[in-house]
C-alpha cells in the first residue's frame, strides 16, 4: 500500500502558489454566485424557489429517476474533468481554464445561495448535506486538474513564443496519470452525488419538519 501512495504522490506534485491561486479564483466564484442570488427580480426568484420546492418534494416521495441522473451526472462530471485537460494541451487553454474553473465556482455558489436564501436556517443544514462531501471533492479535483492543465499550457506557449523545448512525453505521461487517477475519484463522487446525498438530504429535511 506504501508503495502506491509513494507511487501517486510522485505523480501528484501541485504547485502551491498556483493552487493557492486556483483556490482564491473558486472562492471569489462562489461568493459572487452567493451575491448574485440576491440580485435576481421577482419573477427568476419565484422560478427559482418551486424549482428548489419541486426538487425537495421529489426527494420526500423518493421519485428519482436514479439511472438517468448518474448518466447524466457522470457526462456532466467527468466531461467538465475531461474539457478542462483537453484545454491545458492547447495554447488557448490559459484563459479558458481560468473562466471555466471560475464558472463552476459560481455555479456552485447560486446553488448554495438559492438554497439558503429560500429555506432560511434549515437551507443552511441542506446546503451542507448538498456540497459536502461530494460537490467539496469534485472542486478539489477540478483544482489538481486546473493546476496541471495550466503549467502545461504555460509551457506549450512558451514553446511556441519562446522557441523553448521541453520533455512532452515525461510531461505528457504524468498528465494522463492525473486524468485517470480524476476519474476515479470523481466517479466514487458522483456515486454518493446520486445515491448517498439525496438520502441525506431528505432525511435532514424529515428532521427539520
Amino acid at each position: 500500500m506504501k508503495k502506491y501512495m509513494d507511487k501517486l504522490k510522485s505523480n501528484i506534485r501541485i504547485n502551491k502558489n498556483l493552487f493557492v491561486f486556483l483556490v482564491v479564483i473558486i472562492a471569489v466564484g462562489v461568493a459572487a454566485g452567493s451575491i448574485f442570488v440576491t440580485l435576481l427580480n421577482d419573477t427568476d426568484k419565484v422560478m427559482v424557489s418551486d424549482y428548489l420546492n419541486n426538487f425537495l418534494n421529489n426527494l420526500k416521495t423518493d421519485n428519482l429517476n436514479y439511472s438517468g441522473t448518474l448518466i447524466n451526472t457522470i457526462i456532466f462530471t467527468l466531461g467538465a474533468a475531461l474539457l478542462i485537460w483537453l484545454l491545458g494541451i492547447s495554447v488557448i487553454g490559459f484563459l479558458l481554464i481560468l473562466l471555466f474553473l471560475f464558472i463552476k465556482a459560481f455555479s456552485l455558489g447560486f446553488s448554495i445561495g438559492s438554497i439558503i436564501i429560500n429555506f432560511n436556517f434549515k437551507g443552511v443544514l441542506i446546503a451542507g448535506a448538498y456540497i459536502v462531501p461530494h460537490h467539496v471533492i469534485n472542486m478539489m479535483i477540478y483544482l489538481l486538474i486546473s493546476s496541471y492543465a495550466l503549467v502545461l499550457s504555460y509551457r506549450l506557449i512558451n514553446s511556441f513564443t519562446k522557441k523553448q523545448t521541453f520533455e512532452f512525453k515525461n510531461v505528457f505521461n504524468r498528465y494522463l496519470f492525473v486524468l485517470l487517477f480524476s476519474f476515479v475519484v470523481l466517479l466514487i463522487s458522483v456515486l454518493y452525488e446520486v445515491y448517498g446525498a439525496p438520502k441525506l438530504i431528505s432525511f435532514i429535511i424529515s428532521v427539520l419538519n
